[in-house]
């Protein structure tokens, strides 16, 4: 549980922050929103919806604002002779006019006469407390909704059409606005309610009773025919679905509508179809800038969108159930919580650049979701607490993280330093020691030489204690002990060029096109299968089968059924035929692994096979012939086994027509960098291994070889991954390999006494190599490169005092060898340094001579090079 504690805190912080910032960012929300509406793209609003608008030109054509009431009775008279279904006007005639009461009595008639006009009005204010200017007033009828209840909103001072003409229309509709498009579905008036003008007009459309309206502060709903159409309100009021401009609506000017109408009437063929407003809800209106009817709003698409085109906004989203769904808060800021929690734990639990890109990637996520449920279902999934919580989230992790990794990187230099401190303190007196040592050799003084070689041997040993903690803290440069200069590949065998597997990779290429068989020899783990596979892949079958078979691990009856198949019935679980390996590899390539495994009864059945390519299933009787190349590995000595008389000769002799023998990886150093390598970039692209874990797996004698080295890496990966660490150390290794570098004397320090009591005899490298538990021979002998390396430039550049360091002898026999050995090392360093190039130039050379050297030798070679350009010294 801990491991989620800085993700959570860091989320619910975050989250914290949104919540104060978000009323801040509202206008940022609703650029996103707007936004989301823009991609969607607009949408023809539903046909059932007409608008009729009154813009500037009409206006002045009709003689001004206001327009005479007659030429309102003249839009009603028309639609209503056209068959609109519901005429909607939203235009507010409180007063009866005193200039023109001719044209007040001509709207009544004509409103009264058509039955289906339904007007506006508003209030001066409204609000949630109950007020009392208009309680105590009767409202008519047309105020009367018994089935409304649980209003928020109260309005006072009601302005409303006349009362005569109020008496003569179906139905009377506020237009009042709580914010800039958020109209209330119903307002209390006194013992009555007003519903909003959308309301009104939908209700005519649909044929209902005001009783058979019903709304609960939640949702209002009521029948269309069979169907039932439900509003769900927030506070009240509805969220508008925009389906795009004025234009996305059947729109027509007021004029053109009068000009139709008449053209009609005369016969002559209208610019607007009478067919447009049949059975349609008609809404009539201003447009016009300057005029008190005229108020537009900010919507998605247009900055100036009259409320006419709100109207019919609001009846297009009830007819097609469209209207906009918001994600409850609540909701929102616990998804936003755990959009942060998951970026805060990718910023602290993935490395560099994985825990920069991924937290992005989840934000993108989001505003993709957002914005599919926005064009799918019409939600809106609000995105300013989403951003700024997944961004304070991954900003704070990733600080957390840089201040947390700087306090390990702290404690850790602390550490170091002090690691440091002492090794120099026990190197200085392990030098003044080894100089004693070497006076007290040159004068044969016995007991002093064993005093002073035990004195050193403690000393050593914590300085290999000291040297073993600082190097699991130093990354390994693996890329330059593997570099791509000197990595192969084959068929995904990877390895050293020039090493012991560019023989066999070399001889594989030659072999590989003929039909030959093979036999492949090697320890277990040295990738035999590997080798087999990459003879069939660059043969010429490469498109036929590659059937592999382990016959060790096969009893002999199980391991003839499986190689030559059965016929129904051959034996008790023989329910139905079954092809053999054979015959599945017909051709292609058939391996058979552990070969020696096999007895001598089944190796003669096998010799039919390899012969003449025919044999015949268990219990047939039929002679099956194929056409296969046969690759055969094991582990053992075959021909030790021939000569024991455990193996068939024949068999051996018509296995063994190509073999290829692969070294075991302790004869590998070379390849042992290169293999660490290509394992960690397929476990973890960006696991690092620390200095003393690469000595020790250079050191290690791999007795399950590949194989094994490959299951070390991929465990460590594991554990330094399970510890948050992008390093490989020592404790993440096997106990095995861990047991063998924890001896009290260094490895090197091993090699070195050990070749000292040979005298540096012509035998002594794998004398050495044999005692020390068969370590590869080369290891010994690149150990003592290193260390005669080290000894020459610690005593700068001096050959003799290095060689009776070397040697700590007075023969001079054993120095004379000691002396010729260094004189090589130097000679091979001395083959890249020329004084005709700069130093800078020649420095890449030198990879090559520092090929299987230990790493921690690198740099005396280096300084042995340098020194040698600088003519420091120079060979005798």
């Amino acid at each position: 549980m801990k491991r989620f504690r800085a993700p959570l805190i860091l989320a619910v912080a975050s989250t914290l922050v949104a919540l104060a910032v978000s009323p801040l960012l509202s206008p940022l929300e609703e650029t996103l929103t707007s936004a989301k509406y823009r991609i969607r793209g607009e949408q023809r609003a539903d046909t059932n919806i007409v608008l009729v608008y009154l813009d500037g030109e009409a206006i002045r054509e009709l003689g001004g604002y206001p327009v005479r009431r007659s030429f309102y009775a003249l839009m009603i008279n028309a639609l209503t002779e056209m068959k609109a279904k519901v005429i909607g006007i939203d235009i507010v005639f409180e007063k009866p006019s005193f200039e023109y009461p001719e044209y007040d009595q001509l709207l009544v008639h004509v409103a009264r006469a058509s039955q289906r006009v339904v007007l506006s009005s508003y209030f001066d204010s409204l609000t949630r407390a109950p007020t009392m200017n208009d309680a105590a007033i009767e409202q008519p009828d047309a105020f009367s909704y018994p089935q409304v209840a649980n209003l928020q909103l109260t309005g006072s001072g009601f302005h409303a059409p006349f009362e005569s003409l109020r008496e003569g229309t179906r139905g009377v509709g506020q237009v009042n606005m709580q914010e800039e498009t958020d109209f209330p579905l119903f307002v209390e008036l006194g013992k009555g309610v007003v519903p909003y003008f959308g309301v009104e007009l939908l209700r005519e459309f649909c044929d209902a009773e005001r009783a058979g309206v019903s709304y609960n502060g939640l949702v209002m709903t009521l029948k269309r025919g069979g169907k039932l159409i439900e509003i769900g309100a927030t506070n009240g009021s509805v969220d508008l679905n925009y389906p795009g401009r004025l234009t996305s609506f059947a729109a027509y000017p007021f004029l053109e509508v009068l000009k139709s109408y008449d053209a009609v009437r005369a016969g002559r063929t209208p610019s607007i179809h009478v067919q447009q407003f049949r059975n349609k809800i008609v809404i009539v209106g201003v447009i016009a800038e300057g005029t008190t009817e005229t108020k537009t709003i900010a919507s998605p698409f247009d900055a100036r969108f009259p409320v006419l085109g709100l109207h019919g906004v609001f009846l297009d989203n009830a007819l097609r159930s469209g209207f906009v769904t918001k994600i409850p808060q609540w909701l929102a800021v616990l998804l936003a919580a755990l959009l942060g929690f998951a970026c805060a734990s990718t910023g602290l639990v993935l490395q560099s650049p994985s825990n920069k890109i991924f937290p992005p990637v989840l934000l993108v996520g989001v505003v993709g979701i957002s914005l599919l449920l926005f064009i799918v279902a019409t939600v809106i999934l609000p995105l300013v607490p989403f951003l700024v919580v997944g961004i304070l989230s991954t900003i704070a992790s990733l600080y957390y993280k840089h201040r947390y990794v700087s306090t390990q990187l702290r404690t850790a230099l602390s550490e170091k330093e002090q690691i440091a401190m002492q090794l120099s303190d026990r190197e200085a007196k392990v030098a003044v020691l080894e100089r004693e040592l070497m006076n007290a050799s040159a004068q044969r003084t016995p007991d002093r030489t064993d005093e002073l070689l035990e004195e050193i041997r403690k000393y050593k040993a914590e300085i290999h204690e000291l040297t073993s903690r600082r190097d699991d803290m130093e990354e390994a440069h693996i890329a330059d002990a593997s570099s791509s200069e000197e990595t192969g590949e084959f068929e995904g065998i990877v390895f050293e060029r020039g090493g012991p597997m560019q023989a066999v990779v070399d001889f594989v290429g030659k072999i590989a096109g003929s039909d030959a068989t093979v036999l492949i020899l090697g320890e277990s783990g040295t990738g035999k299968e590997m080798v087999a596979r990459s003879i069939h892949t660059r043969s010429g079958r490469p498109a036929k089968p590659f059937v592999a078979v382990n016959c060790g691990a096969l009893a002999e009856n199980l391991l003839e059924s499986e190689l030559f198949g059965h016929e129904k019935g051959a034996f008790t679980e023989a329910i139905k035929d079954k092809l053999g390996r054979f015959e599945l590899a017909d051709g292609g390539t058939i391996f058979l692994d552990e070969i020696g495994e096999v007895s001598e009864s089944f190796q003669l059945k096998l010799l039919r096979v390899l012969q003449q390519g025919e044999f015949e299933r268990v219990g047939g009787t039929k002679t099956i012939k194929v056409n296969v190349r046969v690759i055969a590995a094991t582990n053992k000595d075959l021909k030790q086994l021939v000569s024991e008389k455990r193996f068939r000769e024949d068999v051996f002799y018509r296995l063994n027509v190509l073999a290829i023998e692969l070294p075991p990886l302790r004869n590998r150093q070379g390849d042992i960098p290169i293999l660490i390598t290509h394992f960690l970039r397929k476990e973890d692209g960006e696991m690092k291994m620390s200095r003393n874990v690469l000595d020790n797996l250079q050191g290690y004698a791999w007795p399950g070889n590949i194989r094994e080295l490959e299951s070390v890496i991929t465990r460590a990966v594991l554990l330094a991954k399970a510890d948050k660490r992008t390093m490989i150390t020592m404790k993440d290794l096997a106990e095995e390999i861990v047991a063998a570098s924890t001896s009290a004397v260094a490895l090197e320090d091993q090699i070195l006494e050990s070749l000292r009591e040979k005298g540096f005899s012509r035998s002594a490298i794998s004398e050495t190599a044999t005692e020390l538990g068969g370590i590869n021979r080369g290891t010994v002998a690149e150990y003592l490169r290193g260390q005669c390396l080290k000894a020459f430039v610690e005593h700068t550049y001096d050959l003799d005092v290095t060689v009776r360091y070397i040697s700590l002898s007075a023969d001079p026999a054993v120095n004379e060898r000691v002396r010729k050995k260094i004189q090589e090392y130097l000679a091979n360093i001395s083959e890249v340094v020329s004084d005709s190039r700069p130093w800078e130039v020649l420095k890449p050379f030198l990879k090559s001579k520092m090929k299987n050297l230990p790493q921690k030798y690198h740099s005396y070679l280096e300084q042995a090079a340098e020194a040698r350009y600088r003519r420091v010294w120079h060979l005798e």
